[in-house]
């Protein structure tokens, strides 16, 4: 993996054109948060107030169609065939950095775990320090996904872009499965055709939309609690993406990280000390505003620094983390984290119960892989539910003259699928659209050169073999082989849900 210098430009997203980040003006906390939070930018469930899509100030294209559970649950039908993600792996990272230009570290690398040894009374998060919902958004404005897709074509150039059926987020799918499960929570977000995939892209109502009603230890104690390693300093968050199959889609999906557990990671760079050594009350205070001060915004710009630093870490060995009060011995919900771990494939969740005051003596680092396994079992029905609106939109994406459309939800059972309004929005810019576009024409191209080599008998070889085949596609134009597997059944085109 080699590169280096600047990612490709691209033009301003026209959304978002009056929302070019505002100069710093706080009393105290004067720039981005620290780290996301936990519980903040792009978590599909929050103890935040969420905030509503202000379709006045942002309107919505002409309405295409209505799409409601009912519907989805009577296409679904009575299939019993069990809906599981498989063949999850990691494909790319990156770490955004506090710098005055927008800068990722490539492949980066999340915080490390380093609990303290001796428990030390924390101060709550700073009220007067802004954190943002999205900082993808907040940080390259023009082209909030254009990060993670360089990333990805930059570990991997030859990259087959062609196979991927949907490139999301947490926040997007997060919202979708939130919608059949009946949960209560308005979403907008963007779609867009590039090549063969179908980008789902987050939308808040301004790229720096803030999270309010911040209070706790949500922030404090991760920075406390992790440590960003020699080589990825300066970091603000660490961004994650892994490719799965789920219900005939193969999909991609960025995520934010909160951290990494190192006793889990193999081959990490160099040794490093377990535990973070005793503090007293005014060095972790002063480590705390030092990491609160002067993390100001890149200044708006259409042009991506990229720099090569960090290493890879397992899926296996990332956590998500969540802080409580444990004064009213509460416990948390597991019902609203677990869908989340799901869907980022998550396999390690830290929840710190502090005593109301900053204290944390009991922090629980857990396996969760049985409890996702289960939760997955137990929520079939849903499930199903997720795979049509997967393929509704998809392909009401495909079959749109622009190739792009917008997905909303104002409440409970009711999703529109609109036209993108005005001249609509663009995922990412021209010429890296231009490259996943090129890696995706690439394989087809190098699949017809091979048709007639004697060693086609690879599984991958005969799929485009049938597709090309004359009397295959002449049985049936109108096959549908979004349900289909290659694997399960040679992609019949019968398949359904």
């Amino acid at each position: 993996m080699s590169f280096g210098g600047r990612g490709r430009g691209g033009r301003t997203n026209p959304s978002w054109t009056n929302s070019v980040p505002r100069p710093w003006n706080r009393s105290r906390g004067r720039g981005f948060a620290p780290r996301a939070g936990r519980g903040g930018s792009s978590r599909a469930y929050s103890r935040y107030p969420q905030s509503a899509p202000d379709i006045i100030k942002n309107p919505l294209g002409q309405l295409i169609t209505i799409i409601n559970n009912a519907e989805l649950s009577l296409e679904a039908g009575s299939r019993t065939d069990a809906l599981t993600i498989n063949g999850c792996k990691y494909i790319a990272s990156y770490n955004w950095m506090n710098t005055k230009t927008p800068t990722i570290l490539i492949p980066g690398r999340p915080p490390r775990w380093t609990p303290l040894k001796v428990p030390q009374r924390l101060e709550e998060d700073k009220k007067d320090v802004v954190y943002y919902r999205d900082p993808n958004a907040a940080r390259f404005p023009s082209h909030p996904t254009e990060p993670a897709v360089e990333a990805l074509l930059k570990t991997d150039p030859e990259f087959h872009t062609s196979v991927i059926d949907i490139f999301a987020c947490g926040s997007t799918l997060g919202n979708l499965l939130r919608f059949v499960r009946s949960l209560d929570k308005s979403f907008r977000f963007d779609v867009e055709v590039i090549g063969n995939t179908v980008f789902f892209v987050r939308k808040e109502n301004t790229p720096t939309e803030e999270i309010e009603g911040i209070h706790g230890y949500g922030h404090s104690f991760p920075e406390a609690y992790t440590s960003w390693e020699k080589d990825v300093k300066g970091s603000e968050t660490h961004q994650r993406l892994v490719q799965y199959e789920f219900g005939g889609f193969k999909c991609v999906v960025r995520f934010e990280c909160d951290g990494y557990l190192p006793d889990s990671a193999e081959n990490t760079s160099a040794k490093h000390p377990e535990s973070k050594a005793a503090l007293d009350a005014d060095d972790i205070a002063k480590a705390f505003e030092a990491a609160s001060v002067d993390h100001a915004l890149p200044v708006a710009g259409d042009s991506l620094a990229i720099k090569e630093s960090g290493s890879e870490v397992p899926q296996h060995s990332i956590f998500d983390l969540k802080t409580r009060s444990g004064r009213f011995k509460r416990q948390i919900d597991m019902g609203d984290v677990l869908p989340v771990l799901w869907l980022k494939q998550i396999p390690n969740f830290i929840i710190a119960y502090h005593d109301g005051e900053g204290l944390f003596e009991n922090i629980n680092v857990r396996d969760v892989q049985a409890d996702i396994d289960s939760w997955e079992h137990n929520n079939q029905d849903a499930l199903h539910r997720l795979v049509v609106l997967l393929r509704k939109i998809t392909q009401l994406a495909k079959s749109s003259e622009s190739g792009r459309i917008e997905v909303y939800s104002p409440g409970v059972d009711r999703l529109e699928i609109h036209k993108q309004y005005g001249s609509g929005s663009t995922t990412i810019s021209s010429p890296l659209k231009a490259a996943w576009e090129r890696n995706s024409s690439s394989l087809v191209e190098s699949d017809n050169e091979d048709e007639d080599d004697d060693q086609n008998g690879v599984l991958l070889e005969q799929v485009y073999d049938r597709f090309s085949d004359t009397s295959y596609v002449s049985d049936d134009d109108n096959k549908d082989y979004t349900a289909c597997s290659a694997d399960s059944c040679g992609l019949c085109g019968k398949c359904s849900y």
